[in-house]
């Protein structure tokens, strides 16, 4: 059995169902245009139309709580000159809930 890091399952498995959860939450809840989510998500059309079909990040089943962490992690993309850093955090707070699950067993 080959040895995987951590942060290599993450990035494999995790990140694009975070990613697939941001599009659903911006695109479909708070209706922000496509074309403003793939700028700051740093996405192409086709990859953002991937994830809010279900063909990319489906990964993972994120629980209630983890979709709460990255809601408001998208929220404070929203907030002030701060919201980049902020979103940065919050992204490794949900890596961290995440590692602590069965994702990285």
């Amino acid at each position: 059995m080959a040895l995987k890091f951590p942060c290599e399952i993450i990035g494999w498995t995790v990140l694009p169902s975070i990613r697939r959860e941001l599009t659903l939450y911006l695109v479909e809840e708070k209706k922000i245009e496509r074309k403003k989510v793939c700028n700051i998500l740093d996405l192409t059309p086709a990859a953002l139309s991937q994830y809010l079909k279900g063909k990319r990040g489906k990964g993972v089943n994120l629980t209630r709580k983890q979709k709460e962490k990255i809601h408001k992690m998208a929220d404070s993309l929203f907030k002030g000159k701060k919201s980049r850093k902020k979103f940065i955090l919050k992204a490794c707070e949900v890596c961290k809930i995440m590692r602590k699950g069965s994702v990285c067993n």
